[in-house]
């Protein structure tokens, strides 16, 4: 029951995976203590501080990106290539789905730029879940602790 590699099904795996820990990171950042200017605390959370999630987010997002790619280009090029081919030929003749999707993406860039509801009611929903962090004062940056507390105030016993 030796079966080959398929690369259909890894890609899946990877899309799924990378997927998953943008979510992650990106509810942890969101959530997190802001950490920034002189009274910035250092905070653990599942075993990482904030730059180290921030470079998980990071990574993963470039591999999001590269697996995505890959399932388009390489995968589904000849479906993808397809469907180009004969909406060119038609003349994009039904572009409401386009259309849609794009004045979408403008709202949603529009509406967070100037901070207009719902985008501003996020964005300062995930500020205020970050300032409830405050009264949990840790080590100022400079001296990281590394241990399995999630916060750990100064000079307090572990």
């Amino acid at each position: 029951m030796n079966k080959s590699f398929t690369w259909r099904i890894f890609i899946s795996f990877g899309l799924f995976i990378s997927f998953f820990m943008l979510l992650l990171s990106g509810v942890i950042l969101y959530l997190g203590p802001s950490g920034r200017g002189a009274g910035a605390i250092v905070w653990l959370i599942i075993g990482l501080t904030k730059p180290e999630w921030q470079n998980q987010h990071i990574i993963f997002g470039f591999a999001f990106s590269l697996f995505a790619l890959f399932h388009l280009l390489v995968i589904n090029w000849k479906a993808f290539f397809s469907y180009l081919k004969s909406k060119t030929k038609e003349g994009l003749k039904s572009p409401a789905e386009l259309l849609v999707i794009i004045v979408l993406f403008l709202i949603f860039g529009t509406g967070t730029y100037y901070k207009i509801q719902p985008f501003s009611g996020i964005l300062e929903f995930g500020k205020s879940i970050s300032k409830l962090w405050d009264g949990n004062k840790m080590q100022q940056p400079g001296g990281q602790r590394r241990s399995g507390d999630v916060f750990k105030e100064p000079g307090k016993p572990g």
